[in-house]
């Protein structure tokens, strides 16, 4: 038996608190890759079970606290958009469509991250069934990361940061949010884009301000939400990969929410609240914990990350390029659409989401906020922008 990673725990919560939110037959991941060259069905097959069996968490079936690894078994093609039942195995679903391959976990299994590691192994694989060899099994499994989670090291970092977390969240009851309806479950997505020059202006403030594009975008991001001589703080749950770099090429659910909660000056003053943000993004990554312990010292903020109380999050997408080396003329994959967002996981009513170059898509619950209120904060966050942009 397996032990339960700390991301895996946070499901279990999850579920508890919404059942049938992260066992449905639903709750699975996306993603789309256009493919370039011509793709042998039998050898894509194939390819798809060398991934399988490479990645153990496609072929693992959960158990009250713990977890099982079975054998590969051949990955589903025809029955792509069958519901997907949590323990089917093996959790990957694929689909070719002309020069679209659709690949799909149930996200019980994989993260976002996960499926761009799966797309460049499978095209790994591919070429390595072509050429008569086989994709190496060797990779870190999301079991080790399982068991460094239970390390005696591990868990006296925790012991060490709980206290930060619980001081810096206490009162967190009386934290103001933004108002919203009641959630409805069901979610829409508006994408928006900062523009190249824009971008460019982001690298540019947060080098002069020893800082992060990151932090650049969430302080603009608590101005829009927060605005100043409105409200006395920010409450910013900020969604992280949960992973660090021996992690990256592992498949599997890794995903953490740091909550920061920073003070809003009492008039507009865009380098002081780049300065308060980026205290507080220091002191929080450098706490960098799960959160299910935090969650057990500070109850309340349960509630601040899902369900109609909940505060709006915010993503900041920065992962280690996926794509293999192109082989031609055989074919390659590069993404092509959005990616499932953590909202479906969290149940958080609205989240913004920002990758490098400055795209942007915001996820919002279609209860809780309406389609004219979300178009009103995006141009709000668009305006606010180039005042964190030209900030000194």
């Amino acid at each position: 038996m397996i032990p339960l990673t700390y991301a895996q725990e946070l499901l279990d919560l999850l579920e508890r608190h919404d059942p049938g939110r992260t066992t449905g037959d639903r709750f699975v991941v996306e993603q789309s890759f256009r493919v370039t060259g011509t793709v042998e069905q039998e050898t894509l097959r194939a390819a798809l079970g060398d991934v399988v069996f490479r990645h153990e968490a496609l072929r693992s079936v959960r158990e009250p606290g713990g977890s099982r690894v079975e054998p590969p078994r051949p990955v589903t093609v025809d029955g792509y958009a069958d519901p997907f039942p949590a323990g089917e195995l093996p959790a990957l679903r694929a689909r070719l469509c002309d020069d679209r391959l659709d690949l799909a976990a149930h996200h019980s299994a994989a993260d976002p991250w996960s499926l761009a590691v799966i797309a460049r192994d499978l095209a790994t694989a591919y070429h390595a069934r072509l050429r008569g060899d086989r994709l190496s099994p060797k990779v870190m499994q999301y079991a080790e990361i399982a068991a460094d989670d239970r390390s005696p090291q591990w868990q006296q970092r925790i012991a060490e940061v709980l206290p930060n977390w619980r001081a810096r969240l206490a009162g967190l009851d009386a934290a103001e949010r933004p108002e919203c309806g009641p959630v409805a479950g069901r979610y829409a997505e508006v994408p928006f884009r900062l523009g190249d020059d824009l971008w460019q202006a982001v690298v540019g403030s947060a080098r002069r301000a020893r800082s992060t594009p990151f932090t650049v975008l969430l302080s603009a991001y608590a101005a829009t939400l927060y605005p100043a001589g409105r409200t006395p703080e920010a409450l910013l749950p900020v969604i992280t990969p949960g992973r660090i770099p021996s992690e990256w090429d592992t498949v599997g659910f890794l995903l953490n929410v740091l909550t920061m909660r920073v003070s809003i000056p009492a008039a507009d003053d865009p380098p002081e609240l780049l300065r308060r943000v980026d205290v507080a993004c220091r002191q929080a990554y450098a706490d960098d914990i799960p959160l299910v312990p935090v969650l057990g010292e500070v109850p309340a903020l349960l509630t601040a990350l899902t369900g109609t109380r909940a505060a709006p999050a915010f993503r900041f997408v920065a992962r280690p390029s996926m794509t293999p080396p192109p082989v031609q003329p055989q074919w390659t994959a590069a993404p092509v659409g959005p990616e499932t967002s953590p909202s479906v996981v969290l149940g958080c009513p609205l989240l913004f989401t920002v990758h490098p170059g400055g795209t942007g898509i915001v996820t919002y619950d279609t209860g809780a906020y309406s389609a004219d209120r979300i178009g009103d904060l995006v141009s709000a966050y668009l305006s606010r922008v180039p005042l964190f942009a030209g900030a000194r």
